[in-house]
């Protein structure tokens, strides 16, 4: 036999299908949101084990296999620690897309009931990362939420109360008809086996049923806990009846785990043998064996054999178990059970990383068992792809009745041909979606954002693996000019590595894609540090992305916390950027703050709308957008992500609005005083302090309220804070900006919702809980001309000397005007230091600061003194007028 365009069909053919052909998971749980997964350990990717038993997944099989596919999928070290370290970096979002993109998972069918993490993403959600998401119906969840309403009617209700079977039946019988008919669902699914077990009474009678559910509602209406757990033999088989006969109704499946789970279950008593009184009961309902129900395979697959109805499910053992025992275990499936009964699956759950593994895990072990059974004479290699295409897609496409059309996978775009974690086939849909060029970014120390323009063909075969190079001096050009500065080799490369996790097509500029960069040392034989042996790379110590990944590393790993940051976005527009003789920039209003005139003007109604239109397309997320104070003066503000993402996204965030008011005949500026009589332009940092291991929060009777390490990391903040001004106020126009009364924070001092204290400590409503407050500190002495990879670095590192060194928060908190206070009352609250007025002055304090340079990078912190004081003397030659032009024409 031969395939399609008449080639003979071989063992790579086999092994092409296995890797190639799509799939659909016919059972799988919903992501988590992305603040739920902080608090999601890894390590339930690959146990069922929980509390203290899951530190020992860390010693099985499953999960050292797993950690040696995600080291390579995230391109680090094969370590747990160095996984987590990725994970922590990256955005939720963007390790999604790394997780789900090189799958080929072309539908997930989700049981939404594994509620033990609140904070689960809808079923619908799912789409973008798979082109088809379905839902699976935990009958014993429906039939609880009828029970605790009934419960609840009866607690409001007289003492004496008789519960009918009917008031139960009926709305159970509703909301299951209504499910089952819906366009979202495609099947039922029970855990009886971690309820009761699966020896089910098929035969249970109405009288019985009335009796067990009026003792069950009892205990609920007795009991002070809210949520109910069905537990209740009698009911739970009474519930199962009424699902099977609605299933077979609407011709849906209806799936039961069996076999092995957490310690709930009785193992024993998830055999899947003692469903045969059931199978036999409802010989037209469709019934699905979940997980191979190992380790009773061999028992599922005779069930599938001799019933026309069963069908098995072969997921949860991939991850969980060794390669050999999943070996094992598809063999003993192929051994009796028909290869059109035998379905796909992940049970991936929570993160995305348990898709991941189990799909890479599954291809793999399938491309192997069918190469033993071809060459042991079991199958045909026909017989093996057409077995392949059954098990991966055909067969749950058919039970389902999802009536998809399986699309392919080519060769050029295998799932295992990537550039860390983004497969080549990622890039190729840039370039079906119009893209033709590729800007590969850096931020240079003055925050200017340049970039080198690749063709998309070009940097798909060469660039996205082997980066680009440029000159080592081009971070320390001044903002003045290209001009290389003393103490700078014309000497000696480094490559841009395109950090390809950040790629994103230009909405505004389809055409354009836009790409972050980490920097690497290109060392040639005539360098010292030159090795022929070595492969590794070797980071340019001078990188901002690399030194802020740095900070964000070692808070993990020596201190157990992690950030999550976000940074407004202040801007001015005007009509034109011709400086004018004195100098008069010229905006596009003259409204106040949050003013609806501000949005009667048509053009820059729209140039706002499509600013935050582009922003969102780049799936950077929009919380609010209004005018400002000042002429002309608008904010966005974005969402909170980790330090590095938050930081790539400003970077995005002012390039979308720069270009978009450039596009519109417009100047967007970002300096931070623009105008001499109106309040200046900021870039407020936003910071949350949070530990890994919740547990291990501390709050005390401190009056701050909060617990003990934010204390410390304002109080290194704060100790820091005139050596840090340099770093985040960076240009002498900062210093215009900044001063008394006008929400700056010039006295070194902290305050809850206080805007004239430079640390401002925010509180705001926990998203989806009703009670509790989430808190961030504001950093206000902030501009848009500090790069935000080094401003960033700057308060982390200090906020985590505080912490390492313990410090107390000692200065009260100022609810007050610092600068309209007395000197004894500002020194009653411990206020006694101002922030730098000058930019010399700022510089000077961060020379001192010999510990502070040390922790950001001795290096960078060099580079950017050079760079400062040459612009400095720079300046002092130049008129006002002049100074401004530059800085309007750079920010």
């Amino acid at each position: 036999m031969s395939n399609i365009i008449g080639q003979p069909i071989t063992h790579d053919t086999l092994l092409k299908t296995v890797n190639t052909y799509p799939l659909i998971d016919n059972h799988a749980h919903n992501l988590l949101d992305s603040l739920t997964s902080l608090s999601c350990p890894l390590e339930i990717c690959f146990s069922e084990a929980n509390g203290e038993a899951l530190q020992n997944a860390i010693e099985t099989c499953a999960l050292k296999r797993g950690v040696q596919q995600l080291a390579k999928l995230y391109n680090c070290e094969a370590t747990l620690e160095a996984i987590k370290n990725v994970t922590d970096i990256k955005s939720y979002d963007e390790l999604c897309n790394i997780c789900f993109e090189p799958t080929g998972i072309q539908c997930l069918l989700l049981d939404d009931g594994l509620d033990s993490l609140d904070g689960l993403r809808s079923v619908e959600s799912h789409v973008g990362l798979v082109k088809c998401a379905k839902r699976i119906v935990r009958i014993e969840q429906i039939a609880e939420q009828v029970i605790g309403d009934l419960a609840k009617t009866f607690k409001t209700s007289e003492p004496e109360f008789v519960v009918e079977l009917k008031s139960f039946r009926d709305p159970l019988i509703e909301k299951f008809e209504s499910l089952a008919n819906s366009d979202l669902v495609v099947s039922f699914k029970s855990i009886a086996a971690y309820r009761t077990g699966l020896n089910i009474n098929c035969n249970v009678n109405d009288e019985t049923v009335a009796f067990s559910l009026a003792n069950f509602v009892l205990k609920c209406v007795k009991s002070e806990k809210q949520e109910v757990r069905l537990v209740d033999k009698i009911l739970i088989d009474y519930i199962l009846k009424l699902a099977i006969e609605i299933a077979v109704k609407y011709d849906i499946p209806i799936q039961f785990h069996t076999g092995f789970g957490d310690n709930d279950l009785d193992l024993l008593a998830s055999n899947p043998l003692y469903l045969r009184e059931l199978i036999e009961t409802y010989p037209t309902a469709k019934i699905v064996l979940l997980h191979s129900a190992y380790p009773y395979t061999r028992q599922a697959g005779y069930l599938a054999s001799v019933y026309s109805n069963v069908y098995v499910d072969f997921g949860l053992v991939f991850p969980l178990i060794s390669a050999t025992g999943q070996q094992a275990n598809l063999k003993e499936l192929f051994e009796i059970c028909p290869s059109n009964k035998i379905l796909f699956s992940t049970d991936g759950h929570y993160l995305p990383e348990s898709f991941y593994v189990a799909v890479i895990q599954v291809r793999e072990t399938l491309g192997k068992v069918l190469l033993e059974s071809v060459e042991n004479k079991d199958f045909t290699i026909e017989e093996a792809v057409k077995i392949a295409k059954q098990v991966m897609f055909d067969n749950s496409n058919k039970l389902y009745k999802l009536n998809l059309v399986p699309e392919i996978i080519t060769n050029q775009e295998h799932a295992t041909e990537t550039f860390t974690g983004v497969s080549k086939f990622a890039l190729k849909k840039l370039k079906y979606n119009g893209v033709k060029y590729v800007r590969l970014g850096w931020l240079d120390v003055t925050n200017l954002l340049r970039f080198r323009v690749i063709p998309i063909d070009r940097f798909i075969e060469y660039t996205a693996s082997r980066g680009v190079t440029i000159a080592r001096c081009l971070n320390a050009l001044p903002v003045y000019a290209d001009v290389v500065l003393k103490g700078f080799s014309p000497a000696g490369e480094i490559l841009l590595k395109p950090d390809l996790n950040t790629i994103v097509q230009l909405p505004y500029h389809p055409t354009h894609a836009f790409v972050h960069s980490l920097w690497e040392n290109k060392w040639t034989p005539s360098d010292a540090e030159y090795d022929s042996t070595s492969s590794e790379p070797s980071c340019f110590t001078s990188c901002p992305r690399v030194c802020l990944k740095n900070i964000i590393e070692l808070a993990r790993k020596e201190f157990g916390i992690y950030f999550l940051a976000g940074i407004e976005s202040e801007f001015v527009l005007l009509k034109n950027h011709n400086i004018h003789k004195p100098y008069q920039p010229d905006a596009v209003d003259n409204t106040l703050y949050s003013s609806s005139a501000a949005f009667q003007n048509r053009s820059t109604l729209s140039t706002i709308d499509e600013m935050v239109e582009a922003l969102q397309n780049q799936n950077i997320e929009v919380e609010q957008f209004h005018s400002e104070s000042s002429p002309g003066q608008f904010e966005i503000i974005t969402g909170p992500d980790n330090p590095l993402t938050a930081a790539d996204k400003v970077v995005v965030t002012r390039q979308t609005i720069y270009d978009v008011a450039a596009k519109n005949c417009l100047k967007a500026t970002f300096i931070p005083k623009p105008f001499d009589e109106t309040a200046g332009t900021a870039a407020h940092i936003h910071i949350s302090v949070n530990e890994l291991d919740q547990s291990k929060k501390i709050y005390d009777n401190h009056h701050s309220k909060l617990s003990r390490k934010e204390r410390s990391f304002i109080a290194g903040v704060l100790q820091h804070l005139k050596a840090i001004a340099a770093l985040t106020l960076p240009t002498i126009n900062s210093y215009e900006r900044t001063a008394d009364h006008h929400w700056t924070g010039k006295w070194i001092c902290w305050g809850v919702e206080n805007r004239e204290t430079p640390i401002r400590v925010c509180y705001r409503p926990k998203e989806g809980i009703k009670e509790g407050m989430d808190v961030n500190f504001e950093f206000k002495c902030v501009d848009a001309t500090a790069n935000p990879y080094i401003a960033l670095a700057a308060l982390l590192s200090a906020g985590i000397d505080g912490i390492k060194k313990g410090l107390e928060l000692n200065m009260l908190d100022c609810q007050d005007d610092p600068a309209s206070l007395s000197p004894e009352a500002r020194a009653k609250l411990g206020i006694t230091e101002r922030l730098p007025d000058t930019l010399e002055d700022s510089l000077s304090e961060l020379k001192k600061d010999e510990g502070l340079a040390k922790s950001i990078g001795e290096d960078i912190i060099k580079c950017f003194i050079t760079v400062k004081e040459s612009e400095l003397d720079y300046f002092k030659s130049v008129s006002k007028d002049k100074l401004y032009q530059i800085l309007i024409d750079r920010y």
